[in-house]
Protein backbone atom coordinates (compact mmCIF):
# COMPACT_ATOMS: atom_id res chain seq x y z
CA UNK A 1 0.00 0.00 0.00
CA UNK A 2 3.34 2.09 0.25
CA UNK A 3 2.36 3.39 -3.25
CA UNK A 4 -0.71 4.67 -3.21
CA UNK A 5 -1.03 8.37 -2.95
CA UNK A 6 -3.88 10.51 -0.85
CA UNK A 7 -4.81 13.14 -3.74
CA UNK A 8 -7.63 16.04 -3.70
CA UNK A 9 -10.28 15.12 -6.65
CA UNK A 10 -12.04 17.42 -9.05
CA UNK A 11 -16.12 15.87 -8.97
CA UNK A 12 -16.32 16.74 -12.98
CA UNK A 13 -12.73 16.07 -13.94
CA UNK A 14 -12.55 12.47 -12.07
CA UNK A 15 -15.86 11.23 -12.36
CA UNK A 16 -15.02 8.64 -14.57
CA UNK A 17 -12.22 7.57 -11.97
CA UNK A 18 -14.79 7.55 -9.13
CA UNK A 19 -17.22 5.72 -11.49
CA UNK A 20 -14.70 3.11 -12.29
CA UNK A 21 -14.14 2.17 -8.54
CA UNK A 22 -17.72 2.15 -7.12
CA UNK A 23 -18.49 -0.41 -9.95
CA UNK A 24 -15.67 -2.67 -8.30
CA UNK A 25 -17.24 -1.76 -5.15
CA UNK A 26 -20.34 -2.11 -6.23
CA UNK A 27 -20.96 -4.72 -3.18
CA UNK A 28 -21.23 -1.18 -1.05
CA UNK A 29 -23.19 0.68 -3.69
CA UNK A 30 -26.02 -1.53 -3.73
CA UNK A 31 -26.33 -2.55 -0.06
CA UNK A 32 -26.32 1.46 0.16
CA UNK A 33 -28.72 1.96 -2.70
CA UNK A 34 -30.68 -1.10 -4.02
CA UNK A 35 -28.78 -1.20 -7.14
CA UNK A 36 -25.16 -2.03 -7.80
CA UNK A 37 -24.63 0.17 -10.47
CA UNK A 38 -26.13 3.50 -10.18
CA UNK A 39 -24.83 6.29 -11.71
CA UNK A 40 -27.16 9.02 -9.59
CA UNK A 41 -24.91 7.66 -6.13
CA UNK A 42 -21.99 8.44 -7.89
CA UNK A 43 -22.97 11.89 -8.40
CA UNK A 44 -24.38 12.67 -5.14
CA UNK A 45 -20.85 10.91 -3.12
CA UNK A 46 -19.11 13.93 -5.42
CA UNK A 47 -21.77 17.08 -5.55
CA UNK A 48 -24.24 16.29 -2.55
CA UNK A 49 -24.25 18.96 -0.18
CA UNK A 50 -26.12 20.54 2.87
CA UNK A 51 -27.69 24.10 1.83
CA UNK A 52 -25.83 25.77 3.74
CA UNK A 53 -22.45 24.61 2.21
CA UNK A 54 -20.71 26.10 -0.77
CA UNK A 55 -18.42 24.28 -2.88
CA UNK A 56 -15.25 25.28 -0.60
CA UNK A 57 -16.67 22.99 1.90
CA UNK A 58 -16.64 19.98 0.12
CA UNK A 59 -13.46 18.02 0.55
CA UNK A 60 -13.02 15.19 -2.26
CA UNK A 61 -9.82 12.66 -1.56
CA UNK A 62 -8.79 9.72 -3.66
CA UNK A 63 -6.77 6.97 -3.00
CA UNK A 64 -4.78 6.93 -6.22
CA UNK A 65 -2.85 3.62 -7.59
CA UNK A 66 0.63 4.51 -9.82
CA UNK A 67 -1.65 3.55 -13.11
CA UNK A 68 -4.07 6.15 -12.11
CA UNK A 69 -7.38 4.35 -11.13
CA UNK A 70 -8.47 4.74 -7.66
CA UNK A 71 -7.82 2.29 -4.90
CA UNK A 72 -10.30 4.21 -2.77
CA UNK A 73 -12.48 7.73 -2.24
CA UNK A 74 -13.52 9.87 0.81
CA UNK A 75 -15.20 12.67 0.39
CA UNK A 76 -16.09 14.96 3.70
CA UNK A 77 -18.06 18.03 3.99
CA UNK A 78 -16.86 21.26 6.48
CA UNK A 79 -19.49 22.79 8.82
CA UNK A 80 -21.94 20.15 8.85
CA UNK A 81 -24.32 19.66 10.97
CA UNK A 82 -22.99 23.31 12.09
CA UNK A 83 -20.63 25.61 11.63
CA UNK A 84 -17.27 24.36 12.98
CA UNK A 85 -18.02 21.08 12.63
CA UNK A 86 -17.33 18.39 9.57
CA UNK A 87 -19.03 14.88 8.33
CA UNK A 88 -17.73 12.49 6.28
CA UNK A 89 -20.29 11.44 3.63
CA UNK A 90 -18.52 8.51 2.48
CA UNK A 91 -15.42 6.21 2.65
CA UNK A 92 -15.36 3.50 -0.16
CA UNK A 93 -12.48 1.03 -1.04
CA UNK A 94 -12.46 -1.21 -3.51
CA UNK A 95 -12.84 -4.96 -2.08
CA UNK A 96 -9.13 -5.81 -3.67
CA UNK A 97 -7.73 -3.59 -0.72
CA UNK A 98 -10.17 -3.68 1.81
CA UNK A 99 -8.68 -4.76 5.20
CA UNK A 100 -5.32 -3.97 4.37
CA UNK A 101 -4.89 -0.69 6.12
CA UNK A 102 -6.12 1.44 3.60
CA UNK A 103 -9.23 2.93 5.40
CA UNK A 104 -7.29 3.57 8.62
CA UNK A 105 -4.92 5.72 6.30
CA UNK A 106 -7.92 7.46 4.71
CA UNK A 107 -10.04 7.81 7.81
CA UNK A 108 -6.34 9.58 9.44
CA UNK A 109 -6.10 11.50 6.80
CA UNK A 110 -9.09 13.13 6.81
CA UNK A 111 -9.28 13.54 10.44
CA UNK A 112 -5.94 15.17 10.33
CA UNK A 113 -7.20 17.61 7.62
CA UNK A 114 -10.03 18.29 10.27
CA UNK A 115 -7.75 18.87 13.31
CA UNK A 116 -6.06 21.22 11.34
CA UNK A 117 -8.88 23.05 10.38
CA UNK A 118 -9.49 23.38 14.20
CA UNK A 119 -12.73 21.57 14.27
CA UNK A 120 -13.94 19.88 17.35
CA UNK A 121 -15.31 16.84 15.60
CA UNK A 122 -16.30 15.15 12.83
CA UNK A 123 -19.30 12.46 12.23
CA UNK A 124 -19.87 10.27 10.09
CA UNK A 125 -23.74 8.27 9.83
CA UNK A 126 -22.80 4.34 8.94
CA UNK A 127 -25.81 2.02 7.90
CA UNK A 128 -26.78 -0.39 10.17
CA UNK A 129 -26.26 -3.13 8.16
CA UNK A 130 -22.90 -2.76 7.41
CA UNK A 131 -21.64 -3.94 10.64
CA UNK A 132 -17.85 -4.05 9.80
CA UNK A 133 -17.87 -0.62 9.16
CA UNK A 134 -19.39 -0.04 12.72
CA UNK A 135 -16.45 -2.11 14.04
CA UNK A 136 -14.00 -0.23 11.65
CA UNK A 137 -15.35 3.63 13.13
CA UNK A 138 -15.12 2.17 16.98
CA UNK A 139 -11.70 1.48 16.35
CA UNK A 140 -10.27 4.06 15.65
CA UNK A 141 -12.43 6.37 18.95
CA UNK A 142 -15.93 7.52 17.26
CA UNK A 143 -18.68 6.83 19.42
CA UNK A 144 -22.25 6.16 19.41
CA UNK A 145 -24.21 10.00 18.95
CA UNK A 146 -27.64 8.88 18.00
CA UNK A 147 -29.77 6.24 15.59
CA UNK A 148 -31.12 7.67 12.39
CA UNK A 149 -34.42 5.18 12.10
CA UNK A 150 -35.19 3.95 8.76
CA UNK A 151 -37.09 6.45 6.45
CA UNK A 152 -39.68 4.38 4.38
CA UNK A 153 -39.85 7.49 1.42
CA UNK A 154 -36.11 6.68 1.30
CA UNK A 155 -33.75 4.73 1.02
CA UNK A 156 -35.23 2.36 4.19
CA UNK A 157 -31.82 1.68 5.77
CA UNK A 158 -31.66 3.04 9.50
CA UNK A 159 -28.03 4.78 10.28
CA UNK A 160 -25.76 5.26 12.95
CA UNK A 161 -24.37 8.38 13.84
CA UNK A 162 -21.12 8.33 15.51
CA UNK A 163 -18.79 11.34 16.37
CA UNK A 164 -15.09 11.88 17.11
CA UNK A 165 -14.35 14.55 19.67
CA UNK A 166 -10.89 15.88 18.75
CA UNK A 167 -11.21 18.67 21.55
CA UNK A 168 -10.78 15.92 24.23
CA UNK A 169 -7.33 14.89 22.32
Amino acid sequence: MDDIEIITLDAKADYKRVADLMHRASDYVAMETGKANNPGFVHSALTDSPPNCGPDDIFLRGLERPDGTLAGFAGSIRHFPEQGHWYMGLLILDPNVRRQGLGYTAAKHVINEVRADGAPCIRIAVLDVNKGARTFWDKLGFEHERTVRADPKGDGHKRHVLKLNLEEE
